[in-house]
Protein backbone atom coordinates (compact mmCIF):
# COMPACT_ATOMS: atom_id res chain seq x y z
CA UNK A 1 0.00 0.00 0.00
CA UNK A 2 2.86 2.38 0.83
CA UNK A 3 4.43 1.68 -2.56
CA UNK A 4 1.17 2.76 -4.22
CA UNK A 5 1.36 6.05 -2.33
CA UNK A 6 4.97 6.54 -3.45
CA UNK A 7 4.02 5.82 -7.07
CA UNK A 8 1.04 8.18 -6.91
CA UNK A 9 3.18 10.94 -5.39
CA UNK A 10 5.74 10.50 -8.19
CA UNK A 11 2.98 10.84 -10.78
CA UNK A 12 1.67 13.96 -9.00
CA UNK A 13 5.18 15.45 -9.02
CA UNK A 14 5.54 14.76 -12.75
CA UNK A 15 2.23 16.44 -13.56
CA UNK A 16 3.07 19.42 -11.34
CA UNK A 17 6.39 19.80 -13.18
CA UNK A 18 4.54 19.77 -16.50
CA UNK A 19 2.12 22.40 -15.23
CA UNK A 20 5.04 24.60 -14.12
CA UNK A 21 6.56 24.23 -17.60
CA UNK A 22 3.21 25.11 -19.17
CA UNK A 23 2.92 28.18 -16.94
CA UNK A 24 6.37 29.33 -18.07
CA UNK A 25 5.47 28.75 -21.70
CA UNK A 26 2.16 30.56 -21.15
CA UNK A 27 4.08 33.59 -19.87
CA UNK A 28 6.05 33.78 -23.13
CA UNK A 29 2.87 33.35 -25.17
CA UNK A 30 1.11 36.13 -23.24
CA UNK A 31 4.04 38.47 -23.74
CA UNK A 32 4.12 37.73 -27.48
CA UNK A 33 0.29 37.90 -27.67
CA UNK A 34 -0.08 34.64 -29.59
CA UNK A 35 -3.74 33.86 -28.99
CA UNK A 36 -3.93 30.63 -31.01
CA UNK A 37 -0.99 29.13 -29.14
CA UNK A 38 -2.53 30.23 -25.86
CA UNK A 39 -5.80 28.48 -26.69
CA UNK A 40 -3.96 25.24 -27.56
CA UNK A 41 -1.88 25.42 -24.39
CA UNK A 42 -4.95 25.98 -22.23
CA UNK A 43 -6.58 22.88 -23.74
CA UNK A 44 -3.50 20.77 -22.99
CA UNK A 45 -3.30 22.26 -19.51
CA UNK A 46 -6.95 21.34 -18.86
CA UNK A 47 -6.17 17.71 -19.69
CA UNK A 48 -3.29 17.73 -17.21
CA UNK A 49 -5.46 19.30 -14.52
CA UNK A 50 -8.04 16.56 -15.04
CA UNK A 51 -5.31 13.91 -14.62
CA UNK A 52 -4.09 15.74 -11.53
CA UNK A 53 -7.58 15.70 -10.02
CA UNK A 54 -7.90 11.96 -10.61
CA UNK A 55 -4.49 11.29 -9.06
CA UNK A 56 -5.32 13.47 -6.09
CA UNK A 57 -8.50 11.45 -5.47
CA UNK A 58 -6.46 8.25 -5.69
CA UNK A 59 -3.81 9.66 -3.32
CA UNK A 60 -6.46 10.72 -0.80
CA UNK A 61 -8.00 7.24 -0.86
CA UNK A 62 -4.63 5.54 -0.41
CA UNK A 63 -3.66 7.82 2.45
CA UNK A 64 -7.09 7.36 4.02
CA UNK A 65 -6.59 3.58 3.92
CA UNK A 66 -3.13 3.92 5.49
CA UNK A 67 -4.42 6.11 8.29
CA UNK A 68 -7.51 4.01 9.06
CA UNK A 69 -5.85 2.48 12.09
CA UNK A 70 -4.40 5.79 13.28
CA UNK A 71 -7.01 8.45 12.44
CA UNK A 72 -5.49 11.04 14.80
CA UNK A 73 -2.27 11.28 12.74
CA UNK A 74 -1.69 13.43 9.70
CA UNK A 75 0.11 11.85 6.76
CA UNK A 76 3.29 13.80 7.57
CA UNK A 77 3.20 12.47 11.13
CA UNK A 78 2.60 8.97 9.80
CA UNK A 79 5.58 9.30 7.46
CA UNK A 80 7.74 10.42 10.39
CA UNK A 81 6.92 7.17 12.19
CA UNK A 82 7.88 4.81 9.33
CA UNK A 83 10.62 2.52 10.61
CA UNK A 84 12.40 2.11 7.25
CA UNK A 85 14.71 5.13 7.02
CA UNK A 86 15.01 5.01 3.21
CA UNK A 87 11.24 4.92 2.65
CA UNK A 88 10.66 7.67 5.23
CA UNK A 89 13.32 9.93 3.67
CA UNK A 90 11.97 9.28 0.17
CA UNK A 91 8.40 10.13 1.18
CA UNK A 92 9.48 13.27 3.03
CA UNK A 93 11.45 14.37 -0.03
CA UNK A 94 8.44 13.73 -2.27
CA UNK A 95 6.12 15.73 -0.02
CA UNK A 96 8.59 18.62 0.14
CA UNK A 97 9.09 18.57 -3.65
CA UNK A 98 5.35 18.53 -4.27
CA UNK A 99 4.85 21.46 -1.92
CA UNK A 100 7.64 23.47 -3.60
CA UNK A 101 6.20 22.78 -7.04
CA UNK A 102 2.77 23.94 -5.94
CA UNK A 103 4.20 27.19 -4.54
CA UNK A 104 6.18 27.76 -7.76
CA UNK A 105 3.13 27.06 -9.91
CA UNK A 106 1.01 29.45 -7.86
CA UNK A 107 3.60 32.23 -8.27
CA UNK A 108 3.81 31.68 -12.03
CA UNK A 109 0.03 31.65 -12.35
CA UNK A 110 -0.24 34.92 -10.45
CA UNK A 111 2.31 36.50 -12.79
CA UNK A 112 0.41 35.18 -15.82
CA UNK A 113 -2.82 36.56 -14.40
CA UNK A 114 -1.24 40.01 -14.09
CA UNK A 115 0.09 39.77 -17.66
CA UNK A 116 -3.35 38.80 -18.89
CA UNK A 117 -5.01 41.69 -17.04
CA UNK A 118 -2.45 44.12 -18.42
CA UNK A 119 -3.02 42.81 -21.91
CA UNK A 120 -6.79 43.14 -21.55
CA UNK A 121 -6.36 46.65 -20.21
CA UNK A 122 -4.21 47.55 -23.21
CA UNK A 123 -6.78 46.14 -25.64
CA UNK A 124 -9.58 48.00 -23.86
CA UNK A 125 -7.57 51.23 -24.03
CA UNK A 126 -6.88 50.75 -27.75
CA UNK A 127 -10.55 50.12 -28.46
CA UNK A 128 -11.44 53.31 -26.61
CA UNK A 129 -8.87 55.27 -28.62
CA UNK A 130 -10.15 53.90 -31.93
CA UNK A 131 -13.81 54.46 -31.19
CA UNK A 132 -13.56 57.66 -29.18
CA UNK A 133 -15.32 60.49 -30.85
CA UNK A 134 -15.51 64.10 -29.87
CA UNK A 135 -19.04 65.22 -29.40
CA UNK A 136 -19.42 67.64 -32.24
CA UNK A 137 -21.34 70.84 -31.93
CA UNK A 138 -23.49 71.30 -35.03
CA UNK A 139 -24.68 74.78 -34.04
CA UNK A 140 -23.03 78.00 -35.02
CA UNK A 141 -19.58 78.55 -33.48
CA UNK A 142 -17.64 81.75 -33.51
CA UNK A 143 -14.51 81.69 -35.67
CA UNK A 144 -12.39 82.17 -32.55
CA UNK A 145 -13.67 78.86 -31.18
CA UNK A 146 -12.65 77.06 -34.36
CA UNK A 147 -9.00 78.02 -33.94
CA UNK A 148 -8.53 75.15 -31.51
CA UNK A 149 -7.14 72.08 -33.13
CA UNK A 150 -10.09 69.79 -33.71
CA UNK A 151 -7.93 66.85 -34.72
CA UNK A 152 -6.20 66.56 -31.35
CA UNK A 153 -9.14 64.87 -29.63
CA UNK A 154 -10.59 63.03 -32.59
CA UNK A 155 -10.68 59.28 -32.66
CA UNK A 156 -9.27 57.18 -35.46
CA UNK A 157 -12.54 57.11 -37.40
CA UNK A 158 -13.41 60.80 -36.88
CA UNK A 159 -12.26 62.29 -40.15
CA UNK A 160 -13.84 64.82 -42.48
CA UNK A 161 -15.33 63.47 -45.66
Amino acid sequence: MLKSVVTTLNELINIQKQLVDYAEHKKAILIDRKIDELNQLVKEEAKLVKQLEQLEIKRAQLVGNLLQHQPSLSFSQYVGQIPDNLTRTNLQFQLKTLQQLMVELQAKNQLNERLLKDSMSFVHHMIEQVTKSKQQNFNYQSPLGQQKSQTSSRGFFDTKA
